[in-house]
């Protein structure tokens, strides 16, 4: 099918003219993030097209530009030399054609790779009827063409649904070129997603070409029978560590919002074979991380920090779509296996150049019914490293209260006992909602180690040497910002407590 350029322009055109009518007012709301990534105008989510190219990383993203609401997909689209100081650029891709301009659907998800000194981007179009992989391509990695050969990929394998077949994720291995795309053989209903009667089982496709044209269907790379999810979202698939690696997004999982297998994949069968399960992060705000690996070697991730309005914890209310903007966009963790196959995630190096305003204060016992009050910059962007020996100390739980006020408070909590971390933002503000728990492995050692990143509604949290990550967003208000540290059942030793303030990275 002829692509239709002039017509993509102009709805291009179209989006940045709207976003220079409305960033400026957007942009000074207290609840915009200062350090995470976002849109300057409207709904995003999902990160993707994760590459550097030309010298630059490259971001691209789910993007519904008029609406702080989900609605028509485009990509949306920035580049950086540092992964932190973030360009804006026109939009990448918008709707346009028959196969990618259904007002309903638009452009998905999906990967980008480097070949012939071409930037090409693989895609998801959205249309009435079903779904599709599509390709573009870009020789500035700015303006984008889309295939004359598209839909590269139309039919979903015999069984699967043609309205769940999305999200392609392509490397290049040897001579041949891969592709995985999460599916499901039910019906993927969003409001019952742990009904398997209604939903089926989900799957991760396998395929592969020799030109990026024509695609051959090699096998499942994995199927669920309940276990993994309805539908296998947003699937990454990649050698690390001497392993592979899967990670995605199911569906049907209740809380576990992003799944890693890890084991070994045999090429000739392509079958995936994964002995090792768990959780990316275990927060109510981190969904499809893509990864992708830089030319310093690194394995990298970023995840859409934010949820899906029919999520259960969201009551139809948790978001700032109203404000005409939704979402943002997780700082880059560098990842590793460790010995046992579980995965370790830790900010990039190139987070810390934003510290300002150290404090380090001295090894403290902190006593029950008697909270340590301490000052992190501005006590609301900022990032905080607490180290507590357990081995002299007999507290129960050890607690944080972050963005504290005489009516909220956010509660970081580590319960010792039971073994597990819970983050409490019910009365955070009243947008926020629910518990969160996880299991804690730091529980079994002598040392608790914490790390906390904070901006003006996010909360990343590291802890067990990155093994166990919870990232959350709390709408509380900016006059919120008192910190401290308590106890419960018994005291606790803080051995070092260092914090920082966090620039922020947004241009005036």
């Amino acid at each position: 099918m002829s692509f239709d350029a002039v017509k993509h322009q102009e709805r291009i055109q179209i989006v940045e003219e709207f976003t220079a009518q409305k960033k400026d007012s957007i942009k000074k709301h207290p609840w915009r993030e200062h350090y995470h990534f976002q849109a300057p105008v409207g709904w995003m989510n999902d990160p993707h097209g994760l590459i550097q190219f030309n010298g630059k990383y490259h971001l691209f993203y789910q993007h519904h530009p008029f609406s702080g609401k989900w609605g028509t997909m485009h990509w949306g689209h920035a580049v950086s030399e540092n992964l932190i100081h973030w360009e804006h650029l026109p939009e990448a891709l918008a709707p346009s054609e028959t196969y990618d301009g259904w007002d309903g659907g638009g452009i998905f998800t999906g990967s980008a790779i480097e070949h012939n000194r071409e930037l090409i981007l693989f895609y998801t179009g959205c249309a009435k009827d079903r779904q599709v992989q599509c390709m573009a391509s870009s020789k500035d990695g700015v303006n984008f063409i889309k295939s004359d050969h598209n839909p590269i990929l139309s039919k979903a394998p015999n069984g699967i649904n043609p309205h769940d077949f999305r999200d392609p994720k392509v490397w290049k291995q040897g001579e041949l070129f891969y592709m995985v795309t999460g599916v499901t053989d039910g019906v993927s209903n969003l409001i019952e997603p742990s009904n398997y009667d209604i939903n089926g089982f989900g799957k991760v496709c396998l395929h592969r070409s020799t030109d990026l044209k024509n695609w051959e269907f090699v096998n499942y790379l994995v199927e669920s029978k309940g276990e993994l999810g309805t539908m296998l979202e947003c699937p990454n698939f990649f050698p690390l560590d001497g392993k592979w690696v899967l990670l995605y997004s199911p569906m049907g999982l209740l809380e576990r919002q992003v799944i890693y297998l890890t084991g070994d994949f045999d090429e000739v069968t392509g079958k995936f074979h994964w002995t090792t399960m768990g959780s990316v992060d275990w927060g109510f705000d981190y969904y499809a991380p893509q990864h992708f690996q830089d030319n310093q070697g690194r394995n990298l991730i970023m995840a859409w920090i934010g949820s899906w309005p029919f999520m259960p914890w969201c009551r139809g209310e948790y978001d700032t779509t109203d404000l005409g903007w939704y979402g943002g966009i997780s700082i880059p963790r560098q990842i590793n296996l460790c010995s046992d196959g579980k995965l370790r995630s830790q900010p990039i190096q190139e987070f810390e150049t934003l510290r300002n305003s150290p404090r380090l204060y001295d090894q403290k016992v902190i006593e029950e019914n008697n909270p340590f009050e301490f000052e992190a910059g501005d006590g609301i962007h900022c990032e905080i490293l607490a180290t507590f020996d357990l081995s002299e100390s007999n507290s129960g739980l050890i607690g944080f209260r972050l963005r504290g006020s005489s009516d909220q408070q956010t509660l970081l909590e580590f319960d010792l006992r039971q073994g597990e971390m819970i983050f409490d933002r019910s009365k955070s503000g009243n947008k926020s909602a629910k518990v969160r728990r996880c299991l804690l492995e730091s529980s079994s050692n002598h040392q608790l180690f914490v790390r906390i990143l904070m901006d003006s509604i996010s909360v990343e949290v590291f802890t067990d040497g990155g093994r166990t990550t919870m990232t959350n967003n709390v709408f509380s208000d900016p006059s919120s910002n008192n910190l401290s540290i308590y106890t419960r059942n018994g005291r606790a030793l803080l051995r070092s407590l260092q914090t920082y303030g966090i620039g922020s990275v947004i241009s005036e």
